[in-house]
């Protein structure tokens, strides 16, 4: 027998759809204007709301200041649309604006658009009005569109927490770990690398019994909003996923299982009598920077998938050489000093808001997760995929 978890998902379901027309994602493949040599600047507005007359006017001077940037001449004729609501702009928070080059103009890579985004006009521009722009080169843009391979950092990306902090917090022990953890980030020998500032933290955890998964998997460690539906798009669409992780492997696996991952790596701890020793298995690789970078790659390679087809997310220093390995790289609410060396940045309230770095629309994304809602309890509710079959 088997049995289904659920939880609530915000998108409304739309009753009045036939099982037919719920049965398959009717997914725009692209923009009717798509042209390689253009750049493509998404919108982000953090917070609050804008009416119809303050997006236009947010519109022209992103437009004009990135035209200034491009050193093209300047032009409001520039395609436009919102992904997440009417043309008009009304109640939405994200903007893709194209932005055209001439044709003798080489299109900018990622990095020189990444560059772009860095400079003082543009950095000034978005504090004054409270947005984020992500900027991508069109072709990369629309590279988007097949199916490829998404990596995720699992602490405070898939998931809410740092693990080590919960292990630590949960048996009286936060402050010796905590204390190692930020003289590694200051740089203090001898935690100048992560495995010695890991296995210094891991020594704390000696005699901690392993009933303490099944504590933190009960009611401490909490799912990233717009996690399960993200990696439900994704799968939907026939993206690879895997999640690569400095954390621990109980909690890693329980995480592939919840959200349906295809890879799954992290660190394996030592375990004798139903208690930690303190140790990590000896032979098996530790997941730092570098692991997760080639773990990026021998996973695409595995599935043959380009590199260009490859996303990655993370929030910390140690996803840094995976998200410039992948085709896009997204620091996703980091540490300032992460923001300031990714390829990309989003700071947002959920992992969904990563569609639309891919570019698809709000009703895409809904069309195409409906399929996955059942009505539960008198409300549309997002069918789990975790299933426990007892043979």
């Amino acid at each position: 027998m088997s049995s289904v978890a659920y939880e609530t998902f915000s998108f409304a379901a739309d009753p009045q759809q036939t099982t037919e027309q719920q049965s398959k994602p009717r997914v725009k493949r692209e923009r009717s204007d798509a042209r390689k040599n253009q750049v493509v600047a998404l919108v982000f507005l953090r917070q609050g709301s804008l009416d119809v007359e303050q997006w236009k006017n947010v519109a022209a001077f992103v437009t004009y200041t990135l035209q200034e940037e491009l050193s093209i001449r300047r032009s409001l004729s520039t395609p436009r649309r919102f992904l997440d609501g009417p043309e008009d702009g009304e109640g939405c928070r994200v903007l893709e604006i194209a932005i055209p080059l001439p044709q003798k103009n080489p299109s900018p890579t990622l990095l020189e658009c990444s560059a772009i985004a860095k400079t003082a006009s543009i950095v000034s521009l978005c504090q004054r009005h409270n947005i984020e722009i992500v900027l991508q080169p069109q072709a990369l843009y629309v590279a988007h569109r097949t199916p490829g391979l998404a990596v995720f950092d699992m602490d405070s990306t898939l998931i809410q927490q740092e693990v080590i902090d919960e292990l630590a917090r949960a048996v009286g022990r936060y402050a010796q770990v905590s204390s190692i953890t930020e003289a590694a980030m200051r740089g203090e020998a001898p935690y100048t690398d992560f495995e010695a500032s890991l296995r210094a933290r891991v020594g704390h955890l000696a005699g901690v019994p392993v009933s303490i998964w099944q504590h933190l998997r009960a009611g401490i460690i909490s799912f990233t909003p717009g996690a399960r539906e993200l990696i439900r798009v994704l799968r939907k669409l026939g993206w690879k996923t895997a999640v690569l992780s400095g954390g621990f492997t109980p909690l890693a696996e329980w995480v592939k299982q919840e959200l349906g991952l295809d890879y799954c790596y992290a660190n394996h701890l030592v375990e004798v009598d139903g208690h930690l020793t303190g140790e990590l298995v000896e032979g098996m690789p530790i997941i730092h920077a570098e692991k997760k970078r080639t773990l990026l790659l021998s996973i695409a390679e595995k599935e043959s998938i380009s590199l260009e087809n490859v996303i990655a997310v993370g929030d910390g220093s140690n996803d840094l050489p995976m998200m410039h390995q992948a085709g896009l790289g997204i620091a996703f609410n980091a540490k300032p000093k992460v923001q300031v060396q990714a390829p990309t940045k989003i700071n947002a309230d959920g992992l969904l808001d990563v569609t639309y770095i891919l570019g698809y629309t709000v009703e895409e994304v809904t069309e195409i997760l409906r399929q996955e809602m059942v009505l539960e309890g008198g409300q549309y509710v997002l069918k789990s995929l975790l299933k426990e079959i007892y043979l």
